[in-house]
């Protein structure tokens, strides 16, 4: 079974565990929890929601890449609400892949339903297989 943090805000928790139904999930809501949750557990996949913990999406990102046992894991960034123009959606993309992530899931365009779970399933996949 895959191991994943997610670290996102809670609302989000429902959204998740129904694309990721299977998988081994920890939840984190600040970096505080990250962080510890970095240093206790090895996990195959990180997923950082954008508005995780006021936003603190780039910083966990490189908490993430320079920690000794977790540098190397997939990080897949999950924007999940609309409000961002396309261009700043687009920066975004290429922010977080600078910083280390290898991917960025748009849900908020993905739509919510079963159809957005299985966009964020298939990244997920992508990353650390099946």
């Amino acid at each position: 079974m895959k191991k994943v943090l997610v670290a996102d805000v809670p609302q989000m928790d429902a959204r998740y565990l129904a694309a990721l139904t299977g998988w081994d999930i920890e939840f984190a809501h600040t970096m505080g929890q990250a962080r510890h949750a970095l240093a206790g557990a090895r996990y195959d996949l990180v997923a950082i929601g954008v508005y995780f913990d006021d936003s603190q999406v780039f910083d966990l990102v490189r908490a993430v890449r320079g920690d000794a046992r977790h540098g190397e894991v997939p990080i897949v960034c999950v924007r999940t609400r609309p409000g961002l123009a396309a261009v700043t959606s687009r920066t975004l993309e290429t922010t977080v892949k600078e910083l280390g992530a290898e991917q960025l899931v748009d849900l908020a365009a993905a739509g919510d339903d079963a159809a957005g779970e299985g966009t964020l399933r298939a990244a997920a996949e992508s990353l650390v297989g099946g």
